[in-house]
């Protein structure tokens, strides 16, 4: 057992939810209001038994340290060793619970660069690129808590690394080198470097700088198994604290701008690192706070990436504010010559809409009817995207109010862009989609009821085939499940459960939770009929289908005079009706 199964032996994710939920016992599982969402009904389940928490009303969920990463904000290996302490275990000294030799060895490579680069940034060969950080007004302190350093030319540090023991292909995979022409080259030459870091204070990679006025300014290691541009923000690891104390994080555009902002003592920033912010993204500042500001000019007109980034962060419930610089400065110039006026422009920050709103409607729009149009356009198709219609109304109000025009034709505007952006499926499509719903919800209140009940065991798996199963999920468990009862003639959850890859657990044990819930009030002969008549309805569901389907066809053979088609398709429905009767 590692040290991550002792934990959970040992404490009781009941107790920690406890502190924060009413929880009332029902059943074998503990029910209370969800903490992550508004609900008047409780829809949050805690089991004893399995150790995890489930909400079917926003279906958050997890184990005990999934709980407290949501709850305190924190990352896994902080929650590891909070738990660890508060269960009396003590840590390998070096303990990693997701250790991967190849992995680990991808971190190596990148935390000996990044040692070498700043050793190199503090002697002779680094004497320029030194210069060039003080010249931005950087002291030894900031230099050295975001380790920037030196990549000189050459390929000492591949020389280095090789001496040390890695392959050369240890060293491309870690991104530190390339092969050009042939040969083995360093990936950073002549460059000042910034180490990625993850929130775990891990070195990922880098994004390295010129010293002149050459292309390109910035170089990337490129995608390797550890690092990945779209999903993470540089200087996460250093402003991680103020994001979660501040309750909002800034995102700036370059490494420099994050790095002059904290000097000035505005910690909560973190960078996108020249890109839009992606969904990835997005869900790791959530998971510090829901409120974002940004410091870069805003073009919604011009980039869809930047548009489509803000509709996911309203998905999502983040909200976003934007600060205008003064000036129309890069944060880190500001900062240089101003750090008052920096942090007066984060305090003034406007909400998107509004700020959105005022930059399309200026006087000069206000003027020409096309403009104003076009504008207006632009605007209604974003507010198309708002989720709560008091604020929808609020700016359909504003909008109108604005243009001089009447709220019914702002709203028929928005009518229209809702019915264009909507695909109207076709009648098939719609017949298999309905029936497909209800079967769904039929599979796992099968799948469900028939595992908890041990009396039923040998009914399910010899009436059900695997086939009948549709749903992806349920078919892959129900295979699994079938292929563990004929292995072993009995069925046994727990043992079954661990099994299971942790994903398919997961799954598996929200099903198991739900339907122990529906059964609780229901007696052994009352639960044996719900899985004979479960069973039966899935057999039905399917001919139900079929019938559909055919009926359809038939439909359209007759609009096109097809007679032999649809001859042949009343045939088949007579004997799909024959099937139906036999059940």
């Amino acid at each position: 057992m590692n040290e991550v199964e002792e934990i959970k032996d040992k404490l009781d994710l009941v107790d920690y939810v406890g502190r924060v939920v009413q929880l009332k016992k029902t059943g074998q599982n503990y029910k209370g209001l969800c903490p992550f969402h508004n609900e008047k009904t409780p829809s949050f389940i805690v089991s004893p038994d399995k150790q995890i928490y489930h909400c079917f009303g926003c279906n958050e969920g997890g184990d005990i340290f999934a709980w407290l990463m949501k709850t305190d904000g924190m990352e896994f290996v902080e929650a590891l060793k909070k738990l660890a302490a508060d269960a009396g275990i003590t840590l390998a000294k070096n303990y990693n619970p997701e250790k991967n030799d190849e992995r680990e060895k991808l971190f190596d490579i990148n935390e000996e660069a990044c040692r070498f680069f700043q050793k190199n940034l503090k002697g002779t060969l680094g004497k320029k690129a030194l210069e060039y950080l003080k010249k931005r007004k950087l002291t030894e302190k900031t230099i050295e808590g975001f380790r920037l350093g030196y990549a000189p030319g050459g390929n000492e540090l591949l020389k280095k690394l090789i001496a040390d023991g890695y392959k050369k292909s240890d060293l491309v995979n870690a991104g530190v080198a390339k092969v050009k022409d042939g040969r083995l080259v360093s990936q950073f030459r002549n460059r000042v470097t910034f180490p990625i870091i993850n929130t775990g204070g891990r070195v990922v990679g880098f994004s390295a700088r010129v010293l002149d006025d050459s292309l390109p300014k910035y170089i990337n290691t490129p995608s390797t198994d550890i690092y990945d541009k779209s999903g993470i923000l540089y200087g996460i690891s250093e402003a991680k604290e103020a994001m979660r104390k501040q309750k909002h994080t800034i995102i700036v555009e370059g490494n420099m701008d994050v790095i002059a902002s904290h000097q000035a003592g505005v910690k909560n920033v973190v960078a996108s690192s020249g890109t839009a912010l992606t969904e990835r993204q997005l869900d790791i500042l959530k998971k510090f706070s829901p409120n974002v500001k940004l410091a870069f000019d805003i073009d919604m007109a011009g980039d869809m990436a930047t548009r489509r980034a803000i509709e996911m962060a309203f998905q999502k419930n983040i909200n976003i504010k934007i600060i205008e610089i003064p000036d129309g400065k890069d944060p880190a110039d500001l900062v240089q010559k101003s750090p008052d006026k920096w942090i007066g422009a984060v305090k003034k920050a406007a909400y998107v809409i509004d700020y959105l709103f005022e930059k399309l409607f200026t006087a000069d729009v206000q003027k020409d009817v096309l403009k104003k149009k076009k504008a207006t356009k632009e605007f209604t198709s974003f507010i198309s995207k708002l989720e709560d219609p008091v604020e929808k109304d609020h700016y359909i109000k504003k909008l109108a109010s604005r243009i001089g025009a009447s709220e019914d034709s702002i709203r028929k505007i928005l009518e229209k862009n809702k019915k264009t952006s909507e695909k109207k499926p076709s009648e098939r499509e719609n017949i298999s989609k309905e029936i497909m719903d209800i079967r769904n919800e039929v599979e796992k209140r099968l799948l469900g009821i028939a595992l908890i009940n041990k009396s039923n065991h040998k009914y399910f798996f010899n009436t059900m085939t695997t086939e009948e199963f549709k749903n992806g999920e349920t078919n892959k468990l129900y295979k699994k499940a079938k292929d563990y009862y004929n292995a072993k003639k009995v069925f046994d959850l727990k043992s079954f459960t661990k099994m299971l890859k942790a994903e398919e657990a997961e799954v598996f044990n929200i099903l198991l939770i739900k339907s122990e819930l529906e059964a609780e009030n229901l007696s052994t002969e009352e639960l044996s009929d719900e899985i004979f008549y479960l069973a039966k309805k899935i057999k039905q569901l399917d001919i139900q289908e079929k019938k559909a389907l055919v009926a359809q066809e038939i439909k359209e053979a007759e609009a096109r005079k097809d007679d032999k088609c649809a001859k042949n398709l009343i045939q088949k429905m007579q004997q799909l009706l024959k099937e139906e009767q036999k059940l």
